[in-house]
């Protein structure tokens, strides 16, 4: 059997970790004891380091019951898929929201682009099914502005 460099390092480590295993068990855990006490305002403070006018308490901590963990460990993963599904839901809205108010704004800008079109003309006019443009007269012209302008109205609010 051959042997490197390395393995009296590893025994020595491993020796190193036993001892402090073995000196381990011999300190008794002092997380049972807890120290009450009350200062000059009336506060209750609850410690593990010992004031001179603390009073020793005991707590007793009780093992879950694995009954009622499951339970709760259950209701738990109901609670967080409600939640995914939510925010899922959420998610979908909110894209819907925001398809819903690009939709609306590009109808007010088409609105108010109509509207800035007529209002700026000098004849207002329509096409046939030929193409032939067919002037209105000022009174029809002046409708149709007024047209367009409540579509702006209707469409952008405003």
């Amino acid at each position: 059997m051959r042997y490197s460099r390395m393995t009296p390092v590893l025994v020595q480590g491993a020796v190193l970790g036993a001892l402090v295993l073995l000196a381990c068990p011999a300190c008794p855990p002092r997380a049972n004891e807890v120290y009450k006490t009350v200062d000059a305002e009336g506060h209750v403070v609850y410690s593990d380091r010992a004031d001179t006018s603390a009073q020793k308490s005991a707590v007793r901590v009780d093992p879950p019951n694995p009954t009622e963990a499951a339970r709760i460990a259950q209701e738990q993963e109901i609670l967080k898929a409600e939640e995914i599904q939510r925010n899922r839901q959420k998610s979908v809205d909110d894209a819907k929201k925001a398809q819903g108010d690009h939709a609306a704004q590009v109808q007010c800008d088409n609105a108010r682009n109509r509207y800035y079109a007529l209002k700026d003309a000098r004849r207002v006019y329509q096409r046939d099914a030929d193409g032939n443009r067919i002037y209105y007269s000022d009174q029809e012209a002046d409708a149709k502005r007024e047209e367009a302008r409540q579509a702006v109205t209707t469409a952008c609010g405003s």
